[in-house]
């Protein structure tokens, strides 16, 4: 099962193509016809990259790789060069030659790093320690993984983080430790960003599986659900045919070798019958040994040795090339058969053979292990004695200094104190100018902003105040109202624009007074939603939704309500009528209560001022003050929604 493990990675890097391709040259024909006419562009190295998919195991594939290197270089495209590289690595390794596969990965190391393509460095440094698992360097793969994963975590990319546990799942499976394997395995698909695309989660959750069931770990049956539901919602979409069929074949044929396992056989044929309608003649090749190993041992346990014989027979023929533990293993399966047909004079002589070829597979690689560890210690021996050169070296230069130090120090001394004095006033004066430039360019903007925001209403207010005083006699009752309201309005909104600044100035300097109170957070709601009618009219109209019965909560009720209030209304005056929707739920796991205000005005792109900029950095403090969150989302696909959390636990 790990060698099939092996294969099916090797079949992923190919791109699902031909360890068995059946690429059409009159295909490949055309496209040459078509690069011929292309610029020397993108365009052009995009058509090597379909040409190289045609066939990527044939030397043709290699030849465009070549061409596509050198094009990308003449370009100075580092993305395609960096594809290129990595695509000779891939190559090589789907022929088994190592020495290339070390060459390219110093290629694709220095490339990929210097010019951060991390997701080509990470998948070719996969690539690279897969190939030592092939060859049995195991110790050096598991170093070579830690280290990915280290300059992973270092460069925050989950998917190299998760590459480097699935080679180390491979390397513990190979030696036989499954616990550190299957965990490692874990690890790999829990640390898969939420982003993460459909292959890349599928081949992942798929090397798992296959993990899980050559150990045959306790989570074999939960990880198999897990695999066919996403594969159900991976499928639902448009896939080639040739790719859902294997995918189901090998998930089927992990069930049902379950159940055989465990001596279930019953349960067991309903997944053989889904096995046969997803078996076909082009099905990748380690899942068609799986489908007639699976088929020998279910023969084998139901007494039909004949049948079991020929499954078997099919299987050591397609994987003839399997040379390790689990090649051998296929031919004990064999003879085991053999045994239980009773046909004991052909199966002693087999067991022999494959116990004692059995025996030297883990002879030597028992050896290759101890050589390994042997010539690591070797290294980092002469890595020690190197350094210790280069530690003693240090020490006598710091001797000489030293001396010269003590020949000179009360010179040194008081140069090194005043250059340091000199040196720590010139970065604070620094630093304060700095600090200075970015507070006065701050408030300059600031006040320029402000300023802008003050004038009008302010000058609404003098506008209007001048015409009812210098004015009186032509001015009717009517225009007296509408004038006297309109200096309402502004002075209400001068009022409020000045008090939002000081309620910001204060959170920021942190010296706001609170004034805590009980309360109840749906009655509150209420009342939010009555003053959004009585101060909107028809201009807004709520839905509110919740959940929750009663909740009681200690907030400061004034100003929660003045958060609340403020994402269901207009900031500035608007006639557009407008549908909001208000939910309120509770996350118990958090204890946390959670608003979600959908269409909110507060958060429409359209409506943004430096007023409703002030009103979210008002919000957001008050909310954070009491261990709550709060967040904007302008462009949310069901309208701008504004989300906060408010504790609903034990609060100081």
């Amino acid at each position: 099962m790990k060698r099939i493990l092996i294969l099916l990675i090797i079949l992923i890097y190919s791109g699902g193509a031909k360890l068995l391709s059946n690429s059409s040259t009159s295909a490949k024909d055309s496209l040459l016809k078509v690069l011929e006419t292309l610029p020397a562009d993108t365009t052009r190295l995009e058509m090597f990259i379909t040409l190289v998919h045609l066939d990527p195991m044939s030397p043709s594939s290699l030849t465009f790789l070549d061409q596509m290197l050198e094009e990308a270089i003449q370009q100075g495209n580092k993305y395609y060069e960096c594809y290129a590289v990595y695509s000779h690595l891939v190559y090589y390794f789907n022929h088994q030659d190592e020495e290339n596969v070390n060459l390219w990965m110093e290629k694709l190391e220095k490339l990929a790093l210097e010019n951060k393509f991390h997701d080509f460095y990470f998948l070719g440094k996969r690539v690279h320690i897969t190939m030592r698992i092939i060859a049995h360097k195991i110790e050096y793969s598991i170093t070579e993984a830690e280290e990915m994963y280290e300059l992973a975590q270092k460069l925050n990319h989950p998917l190299g983080m998760s590459r480097a546990k699935l080679c180390m799942m491979t390397a513990y499976l190979m030696t036989m430790r499954n616990k550190e394997g299957i965990e490692a395995g874990k690890e790999a698909y829990r640390l898969l960003p939420p982003d993460a695309p459909f292959s890349t989660r599928k081949d992942v959750l798929q090397e798992l599986v296959l993990g899980c069931s050559s150990t045959k770990d306790k989570d074999l049956m939960k990880v198999l659900d897990e695999y066919r539901s996403f594969l159900d919602k991976m499928y639902s979409n448009h896939y080639p045919v040739l790719s859902k069929k294997n995918a189901y074949l090998l998930l089927e044929s992990l069930y049902a070798d379950y159940y055989i396992y465990h001596g279930r056989t019953e349960e067991a044929v309903p997944y053989l019958k889904e096995m046969d309608k997803n078996f076909f003649s082009e099905c990748y090749i380690p899942c068609r040994g799986l489908y007639y190993d699976v088929y020998s041992r279910y023969y084998k346990a139901i007494h039909e040795y004949d049948k079991a014989l020929v499954c078997a027979d099919s299987t050591i023929s397609l994987l003839s090339n399997i040379a390790d533990n689990d090649g051998l293993n296929i031919g004990i399966n064999r003879a085991s058969i053999l045994v239980d047909a009773g046909r004991l004079d052909e199966a002693i002589p087999l067991f022999q053979k494959l116990l004692a070829q059995k025996d030297t597979f883990h002879r030597n690689l028992s050896t290759s292990q101890i050589n390994e560890i042997y010539e690591m210690y070797n290294i980092n021996n002469l890595i020690l004695e190197k350094e210790q050169h280069k530690t003693m070296k240090r020490y006598i230069i710091i001797a000489v200094i030293a001396i010269a130090l003590l020949i000179l120090i009360p010179s040194t001394i008081r140069i090194y104190s005043v250059r340091k004095r000199l040196k720590k006033e010139e970065e604070e004066c620094r630093a304060m100018s700095m600090i200075a430039e970015e507070a006065n360019e701050v408030k300059s903007r600031f006040l320029a902003n402000m300023s802008y925001n003050i004038r009008i209403p302010l000058n609404n207010v003098l506008g209007f105040s001048q015409l009812m005083t210098t004015d009186v006699e032509n001015i009717d009752a009517t225009q007296w109202k509408a004038y006297t309201e309109i200096i309402q309005a502004n002075s209400a909104e001068l009022i409020q624009l000045v008090n939002d600044v000081l309620d910001l100035s204060r959170l920021e300097a942190g010296k706001t007074k609170w004034q805590l109170d009980e309360c109840e957070i749906i009655q509150l709601c209420s009342d939010i939603t009555s003053m959004v009618h009585m101060k909107c009219g028809d201009k807004i109209y709520i839905n509110f939704y919740s959940d929750i019965d009663v909740q009681m909560i200690t907030a400061d009720n004034n100003r929660l309500t003045q958060v609340i209030l403020s994402t269901l209304i207009y900031a500035d005056p608007c006639e557009k009528s407008r549908n909001v929707s208000f939910y309120l739920s509770r996350d118990n796991e958090r204890k946390m209560l959670v608003f979600r205000i959908v269409n909110s005005p507060l958060a429409d792109a359209q409506l943004q001022t430096q007023k409703t900029e002030i009103r979210h950095n008002i919000n957001r403090m008050t909310i954070e003050y009491f261990g709550g969150t709060y967040t904007i989302e302008p462009n949310a696909a069901t309208g701008a929604t504004i989300s906060f959390t408010y504790p609903y636990g034990n609060q100081t």
